[in-house]
């Protein structure tokens, strides 16, 4: 390894409740690309398919239990920082290339994995252009960015990846000279895509003169209620602590599915067009941790599949979390290790200079309120060289919640409310 670091900053933003179209004006350089296209009609078998979005699940239970703190709130979007990553492991090799796998929760070859997630995302998009009854279906958009040092000699098959399976070519600036002035380009980039919910993504510091390769996607979506609440008034939330306080809960009578468990409820809510949904599990009172800790693709599966359709008056808090989270330490804890260390592996992004992970950060923030929901994620990776209706049911203790895409099961967003 020799004595030089540079750096490549890999971030990915995902954005809830925009309204209007993305903006992807990107900071100034010339663009370099392969003269590869994006694959819009990807060939992808139905079970890699399937694969990567349960490894995406398991990944987010593992990662869940790593960053979750006892009686806190917790957001992140696994979506986002899968995302994030798949793009770093397409230049990951030998040890590094398989330890991240094994974090990530990958259990496809890259050649499969790519296109994967390319499928992935245009399904995705797809669910967008659908017509729906009584309103405009969810927004969804996608927009991939990359900025690379000139002069640095990335390698083919990596650019290839990004033009094919992420869209994206690379703009080729000068870290060296205006490191500080991209990275506040880079900044207003990110914060115009999230609609002014993630600011300052890149730290001061984090973008130096050794910087040299930045990437960037942003996925947008907006999402009303089918059904949207109202006679929202202050109720009682039962803390995991026994105390109580008061909070606003927004109330409606809607048709949604519902599974009354063994030791936990659930209640799936849809947004206008029923493609996207927010799913809701509410542990029995003392059975919290007990319920948390089944979290797991296979779990959520069982839940999806006893629910039924049920006319209820729901009562669910309006809420409001942010938060950001250092994952530097919880992916070692996964199992990427040298990532991180001077036996990082990154050739396939450029053998010019040899990279290393150096930080990973994460930011998102959720607004749950009577029209719908409104949520923002970043994930920057840092890496240097080298009938009548029942009674209302009340969510009114201690609850998990995802935001997913109903027919692949994509969890998009993941977390908790204990402590709204």
């Amino acid at each position: 390894m020799t004595a030089l670091r540079r750096w490549l900053i890999p971030s990915l933003v995902v954005a809830l409740g925009f309204v209007g179209s993305a903006c992807s004006a990107a900071p100034p350089g010339e663009r370099i690309a392969s003269d590869k296209a994006r694959v819009t009609k990807p060939d992808v078998p139905a079970e890699d398919f399937a694969a990567l979005v349960s490894g995406n699940t398991n990944f987010a239970a593992s990662l869940y239990r790593q960053i979750s703190k006892p009686g806190s709130n917790l957001l992140f979007s696994p979506f986002s920082i899968s995302h994030a990553f798949a793009m770093v492991y397409a230049g990951a090799r030998g040890d590094t290339e398989s330890q991240m796998a094994q974090a990530l929760h990958f259990t496809l070859p890259r050649e499969r994995l790519h296109p994967a997630v390319n499928a992935l995302n245009l399904a995705l998009q797809a669910r967008t252009e659908a017509k729906v009854e009584g309103g405009a279906p969810p927004s969804l958009r996608v927009v991939n960015a990359a900025w690379g040092q000139k002069g640095l000699a990335f390698e083919s098959p990596f650019l290839d990846v990004l033009a094919q399976h992420y869209g994206t070519g690379m703009y080729a600036v000068d870290f060296t000279t205006k490191a500080e002035s991209i990275r506040e380009d880079v900044n207003a980039w990110v914060e115009k895509q999230t609609m002014g919910r993630i600011q300052d993504l890149l730290s001061e510091g984090m973008v130096t003169v050794d910087t040299r390769l930045l990437l960037a996607n942003a996925l947008y979506f907006k999402g009303e209620w089918q059904e949207s609440f109202e006679n929202t008034r202050d109720a009682p939330f039962h803390t995991l602590n026994g105390g109580t306080r008061q909070v606003p809960m927004m109330r409606g009578l809607s048709k949604v599915s519902f599974l009354d468990g063994e030791d936990f409820d659930a209640v799936a809510i849809p947004y206008k067009g029923q493609a996207f949904r927010m799913l809701v599990i509410v542990p029995d009172a003392g059975r919290f941790a007990e319920v948390e800790s089944r979290l797991s693709a296979d779990f959520l599966d069982s839940v999806r599949a006893g629910l039924r359709s049920s006319p209820i008056s729901l009562g669910l808090p309006r809420f409001k979390v942010t938060q950001a989270t250092r994952l530097d330490e919880a992916l070692k804890a996964l199992g990427m290790v040298d990532a991180f260390s001077e036996d990082a592996d990154l050739s396939g992004v450029s053998q010019q200079e040899e990279l290393l992970i150096s930080a990973a950060q994460h930011q998102a923030f959720i607004a749950v309120d009577e029209k719908g929901t409104e949520a923002a994620a970043a994930t920057a990776v840092v890496i240097i060289e080298e009938s009548a209706p029942p009674p209302p049911y009340l969510v009114d203790r201690p609850f998990l919640f995802l935001i997913e895409d109903v027919e692949t099961k994509s969890v998009l967003f993941l977390g908790r409310l204990v402590n709204p």
